[in-house]
């Protein structure tokens, strides 16, 4: 029998009844608009109706399947928003120095923290975290069953099974965070961070253990485990951001072990699938991206730099040619002019750039189980996620590549 809490179902009376909406920002630009203004409304909308506590959700259902609050849709993958929206407004405070920007970054990172903070253990990073006493029921929908009660903060819920890409989510955001926008204050609580959360993954023979100990799903980057070449370049990212950030020596000596002894350099230079082309995958090509920006940016041994080059060009065969079908495509392309100084951006590349939009309001039927094994129906709107987009321009604008006339 299913356990999760019915307040959505009654909440469609409710809601019904006195007009409310979780939806707070209703305005959305129109796809003419200049993309200054798209970026400005999509921002309101990602704050108004994503921010769950700092954390931003990449999925939000509303009444009267979902809550007031912006808890209920899948969040296996918040981490990522979260990431770019912390991204985003680092950047954007390195460009304006505007202290309400930088408070905005200061709150999602401290969501960041409460990510860690809800599982009760020190290094353990949570998926996601929701405000509820009782389950609800997009746990039973739209992920396997990886929801715990918090016991260190009561009355929250947490979502674990953490992967590499999550992994990669947190040392790029928190990372380009201390990089731009944190004060010496945050620049301590970043370093903590990232000390204890990557520590625990070198401590744990370079995997990611979850609440039991052991590793999870897709969380294997051990040098005596196969494992994909990607996930060398991620560790290996992720160890060097985090020595430059907490000046522990530890962290360079694993970099130099796992290169030294188990060639995690030369594994990482095929993290890019090429052939066949079906087998190409878009996502991948978004955790590489990032760690390569944030890996190519510090490292200054000329050898290593040409290995992380290698992998780059290999990604750069496949990204020349892309269509511009997903925000992060675009971004490929900034990583790449920003890495290696060359001029990519054609108009046509630029007209592309202008064109960048969020996401459409829609509305859908949601299949909502039942405690007696049923499931009822429920009509409701959902929204998914701007933050790529917004981290985007704001990124664009922080290299020169977008004018703010656009």
């Amino acid at each position: 029998m299913f356990k999760y809490s019915l307040l959505p179902l009654v909440s469609v009376f409710i809601f019904i009844n006195h007009g409310l909406l979780a939806q707070k920002v209703n305005e959305f630009p129109k796809k003419t608009d200049p993309l200054y203004k798209k970026v400005e409304m999509f921002d309101r909308l990602m704050l108004g109706n994503h921010w769950n506590e700092g954390a931003i959700m990449q999925h939000v259902i509303f009444p009267p399947a979902g809550l007031e609050r912006p808890i209920v849709g899948s969040q296996a993958d918040c981490l990522d928003p979260t990431s770019e929206m912390l991204a985003a407004y680092s950047h954007k405070y390195a460009i304006t120095g505007d202290p309400k920007d930088r408070k905005i970054a200061n709150d999602i990172f401290e969501a960041i923290l409460k990510l860690e903070k809800v599982t009760g253990v020190e290094g353990l990073v949570a998926r996601s975290f929701n405000r509820t006493n009782e389950p609800l029921w997009h746990e039973e929908v739209f992920w396997y069953h990886e929801w715990h009660q918090s016991s260190s903060m009561p009355g929250y819920r947490w979502l674990g099974d953490l992967s590499a890409d999550k992994f990669t989510s947190i040392f790029y955001g928190v990372g380009t965070f201390w990089e731009l926008c944190a004060d010496d204050e945050y620049k301590k609580k970043a370093a903590g961070l990232l000390d204890r959360f990557i520590g625990r993954v070198v401590d744990n023979n370079f995997k990611l253990t979850d609440l039991d100990g052991k590793m999870t799903l897709w969380g294997n980057f051990c040098p005596n485990l196969p494992h994909q070449e990607l996930n060398s370049l991620e560790m290996l990212a992720a160890l060097k951001v985090t020595h430059h950030i907490t000046g522990k020596e530890r962290y360079n000596a694993a970099y130099h072990m796992l290169i030294d002894r188990y060639h995690y350099d030369d594994h990482q230079i095929n993290s890019k699938i090429l052939f066949p082309k079906e087998w190409r995958n878009v996502g991948d090509d978004y955790h590489a991206a990032r760690s390569l920006y944030m890996i190519m940016r510090l490292e200054t041994d000329p050898n290593l730099l040409n290995k992380y080059r290698m992998n780059l060009n290999r990604h750069w065969y496949d990204w020349k040619d892309l269509e511009f079908t997903w925000e992060s495509n675009i971004w490929f392309l900034m990583v790449y002019k920003v890495l290696t100084g060359e001029d990519i951006f054609t108009e046509e590349k630029k007209q592309g750039i202008k064109d960048m939009w969020g996401f459409e309001r829609n509305t859908r039927e949601f299949k909502i189980p039942q405690k007696d094994g049923s499931f009822k129906l429920v009509r409701s709107e959902e929204e998914r996620t701007a933050a790529a987009m917004i981290r985007n321009y704001w990124f664009g604008r922080y290299y020169g590549i977008i004018d703010e006339k656009w």
